[in-house]
Order: C-alpha cells, then sequence, then structure tokens
C-alpha cells in the first residue's frame, strides 16, 4: 500500500468578531507573520509570501486555488483545524464553505483543536488572560457536537478509513470522559450508515493521551512531540536552561550574541534523522509526521523556538525517507505540518526566499517515491 500525506491546514486567514475583540479590528494570522523581526544576522525573519500574497480565508477561491496547488505538489488531503466550544464555534466560515459550496474534488478531514484559547502571545506570560474556555458538557452537548460533525462525514470528500470518517483530536487526554463521549459518537455514527469513526489521537508537547483503547490510532505532532517528548540528547537540556534564562537574550536588537541565545539548538538535518528513526520503530498504530521548518518567534518573539537549517532540499529528502518507512509499516498516510502556518515557519506555500522550491521539492520526492517499488529494497 502507497502512502500519501496529509498536510495540516490552518483557517485563520480572515478577520472575525471574537479577533476583533481581543486582538484589535481586522486582526488575522497576518497580524503574527508581519511583526516578525531578526534576532541575530542570518535570521530568516520576517517571513513574507510571494507576491505579497497575504490572502483572504472568507473567499472561497483562495482555498480552491490551495486544493489545486497541494494536488499538484503531491498532497492527498487536507487536515482543517477545527475550534469547537461547546455549541460556540470559531474560525468555522472556511471549511463551511467549502464542504457547502466547492465544487473542488480535493479530500479533506478535520482535526478538533480542544484547547482553551490563551492571551500567551506577545511577551505575555502563560495563562495570563483567558480568552475562550474549552468545555465539553453532557451527552446532550457530545451529540450536538456530532451532529455538527456528520455535515462534514457526509460530503463524500471528507477522507475515510474501512468507511469510518477520520476525526483527529489535538489533547483528547482534556476530555474528562472521552470513553463516553466516543463510545457515543460510534454509535451515532453506525446509526447513520459509516462503520464507525475512526479516531486519532495527536501526540503533541502536551504528551501522549492515555486510554489507548479508545483510539483507533495516535500521530506524531512534529517537531514539538521530538523536541518536548522524545528526545533525551543534550540539545534537550539546552534548550530548557535557555527557557529559564529567556533575560539574557538582548530584545529589539540584531545581535550576534542573540545567536548563541535563541532557542535555536535544533536543527533541521537533526530532527529529520530523529523522525525517521522513530517512524522506523513505531507501532503499526502511529502514523509519523513531518514538517517543514519551525520558527514561531513572530508569535511569541524570544520565547519562540528556532529550528535552523531547513532547506526545500533537505525537505524534500526527508519526505522520501519518510514515505518509504510508512510504506514498510503498511501505514497509509503520513501528516505535514503545515501547508500554511507561517507564524510557526511551518509552511509550504511559496515565499519571498525560497518561491515554489518547497513544493518542487515536495512534488518530486512523490513523484519519485510513487515510480517506485518497495520490492527493490529501496534504503531508508
Amino acid at each position: 500500500m502507497k502512502s500519501k500525506i496529509l498536510s495540516i491546514y490552518l483557517p485563520q486567514f480572515h478577520a472575525i468578531p471574537e479577533n476583533d475583540e481581543w486582538w484589535g479590528t481586522g486582526f488575522t494570522e497576518w497580524v503574527n507573520v508581519k511583526r516578525g523581526r531578526k534576532f541575530y544576522p542570518g535570521h530568516y525573519q520576517p517571513r513574507e509570501p510571494l507576491h505579497d500574497d497575504y490572502y483572504d480565508l472568507s473567499d472561497i477561491k483562495v482555498l480552491e486555488k490551495h486544493t489545486k496547488l497541494a494536488k499538484k505538489a503531491g498532497i492527498s488531503g487536507f487536515c482543517f483545524y477545527q475550534y469547537y466550544f461547546c455549541g460556540k464555534k470559531l474560525l468555522e466560515k472556511p471549511i463551511e464553505t467549502y464542504r457547502d459550496y466547492s465544487k473542488a474534488d480535493f479530500p479533506y478531514c478535520l482535526i478538533w483543536a480542544n484547547e482553551s484559547w490563551m492571551r500567551t502571545w506577545y511577551r505575555a506570560p502563560a495563562n495570563n488572560t483567558l480568552l475562550m474556555r474549552q468545555v465539553y458538557g453532557d451527552e446532550n452537548e457530545w451529540k450536538e457536537h456530532f451532529y455538527y460533525l456528520l455535515m462534514f462525514f457526509k460530503d463524500k470528500r471528507y477522507i475515510k478509513i474501512d468507511n469510518k470518517p477520520v476525526y483527529i483530536i489535538y489533547i483528547p487526554q482534556n476530555i474528562r470522559y472521552r470513553k463516553e463521549m466516543f463510545t457515543l459518537w460510534r454509535k451515532l455514527a453506525k446509526e447513520e450508515g459509516f462503520d464507525g469513526l475512526f479516531l486519532i489521537a495527536m501526540n503533541t508537547s502536551h504528551g501522549k493521551a492515555d486510554r489507548s483503547d479508545v483510539y483507533d490510532a495516535y500521530l506524531n505532532f512534529e517537531p514539538m512531540v521530538s523536541l518536548f517528548g522524545d528526545d533525551i540528547s543534550w540539545r534537550k537540556h539546552i534548550l530548557n536552561w535557555k527557557g529559564r534564562h529567556i533575560n539574557l537574550i538582548r530584545k529589539n536588537r540584531v545581535s550576534w550574541i542573540n545567536r548563541v541565545l535563541a532557542k535555536n539548538d535544533y536543527s533541521y538535518s537533526y530532527l529529520c534523522k530523529f523522525i525517521e528513526k522513530k517512524a522506523k520503530r513505531s507501532d503499526k498504530k502511529t502514523y509519523s509526521g513531518i514538517f517543514s521548518g519551525w520558527d514561531n518567534t513572530s508569535r511569541k518573539d524570544e520565547a519562540g523556538i528556532i529550528i535552523r537549517g531547513s532547506s526545500p532540499k533537505k525537505f524534500g529528502k526527508h519526505i522520501l525517507k519518510m514515505l518509504r518507512i510508512s510504506e514498510r509499516s503498511d501505514k497509509e498516510y503520513i501528516f505535514l505540518n503545515a501547508w500554511n502556518e507561517w507564524s510557526e515557519g511551518a509552511y509550504v506555500e511559496p515565499d519571498k526566499k525560497y518561491g515554489y522550491r518547497y513544493l518542487r521539492a515536495l512534488r518530486h520526492a512523490v513523484f519519485k517515491y510513487n515510480n517506485e517499488s518497495v520490492t527493490k529494497g529501496k534504503e531508508y
């Protein structure tokens, strides 16, 4: 079975009343991206989209353009973040519009980003201000949530495994009565003609969810699960030390000393090799993650983490290796972080520095992989 790439997709690039209230009129993710700045010579900030394409996802044509680009590059579907708070929806317009009105044939599924929204950007102390609390309610609210999801599940483009709609949950361990909730959802799904739900728990910086009996699979969210969970090298100890001595960074200055003090001890090459080794050892129930790069300083200033040394060439080689490993493990998908996480430096969309080179590297790797046979004993 040939493995395929699904890419995480952020729908934050359009204005909503709540963000206007919390962050200022007209706020979108582009506000974060534009405030990026260099911390040291050679630091790649700010990130700027090619041709200044600061798009607005309230226009369905933008998302349809992205699906065409992604398909051409070898991506097999998007995993849209969904923000749902016990009946309250945020940032839902792009995905609902795509579901109801788009004629594009690009597959997709949803990731429930089920964490409370906090004011933690722009040097704000962690958990400083609660913007939107995540609560889960009781059985009535669980049913309401399911029947909202059902409108997506019944879309012929929605990704399914064994006639089970795929639904990914970011932090399932936050749901106290998750076994009861998921049991109800599976029962309702069968009543609607499916063979259940294919529930995937994400392994993140928050750790791995327990109660493995309630999930069909796990997903490694890279690079965060490796940075904060799996890696035990000296790099992690230095990263932790820098986190405790953040005040040493020379704020608002492009300084050579910041190259040492900025939280950038991890290289892209090291993490790719680490992820590849981990993928070879992982069980059949765990999907691997890949990533194009990471630098979230435009969101979190000096509290952000920089992973240095990403390039289209390294990215393409990593994808090819991960697809081969995934196929040998008989896994249908690997998950890319991300299509458009601009303020985290995790995107493959064209920018002013690289143009379309990341997308071309992706297309070349997928094309090469799809035209080779695993029986030839391809080297990892």
